[in-house]
């Protein structure tokens, strides 16, 4: 029974070895698995860094870009209204003038705008002063409306077919497209 003994222990010594050998190499395999996965997760994660600091970067340019558009918008916000503020003190002031200063813009506007033969037509206010005499001084053989316009001075011209509407506040908007760039340069509030 020795040489059977022998044998057996032969095949258990073989197979701890052999066993010992898959433990080893198992473990060897483990082991690098961790190592492949430590340096896997270490790679992800300092992708993940560049990644979360480009995001970064990009929400804080997306931000200040942001902040300037606001900035923009707010400064065009305050340009408008400062000058809307002057145009709408030139109408109010326009508007208030007294009789003998309503006459002269009258009397400008016939001058420069009016053609020979058109129908002036005035405020109730101004046709004390805008009479079918006064109008012969123009030398454009200018004939008064019988109608009286709604306005706050100023006129309208009526020709064959055509209106122009000379009114304080036409008159204060031409002048506003015409003039808009100078008086926010004046008020220093021009766009950037």
């Amino acid at each position: 029974m020795n040489g059977k003994e022998n044998i057996i222990n032969k095949i258990l010594s073989d197979a701890d070895e052999r066993c010992a050998e898959i433990v080893a190499d198992a473990e060897r395999r483990a082991a690098q698995t961790v190592g492949a996965a430590e340096e896997a997760v270490k790679r992800d994660r300092e992708a993940l860094d560049r990644r979360l600091q480009a995001v970064l970067q990009e929400k804080l340019r997306n931000a200040r870009a942001n902040a300037q558009l606001d900035g923009r918008k707010y400064r065009l916000e305050v340009r408008q209204r400062l000058v809307t503020e002057c145009y709408d003190e030139v109408h109010r002031r326009l508007a208030a003038m007294n009789e003998e200063d309503r006459l002269d813009l009258i009397g400008e506007l016939l001058s420069k705008f009016a053609e020979d033969g058109e129908i002036v037509y005035v405020t109730k206010a101004d046709s004390k002063g805008v009479t079918p005499a006064w109008l012969k001084g123009f030398d454009k053989n200018l004939t008064l409306g019988s109608r009286y316009i709604r306005a706050e001075g100023g006129v309208v011209l009526e020709g064959d077919g055509y209106e122009k509407d000379l009114t304080v506040a036409s008159v204060v908007r031409y002048l506003r497209e015409k003039t808009e760039g100078a008086v926010a340069d004046a008020l220093g509030v021009r766009d950037e």
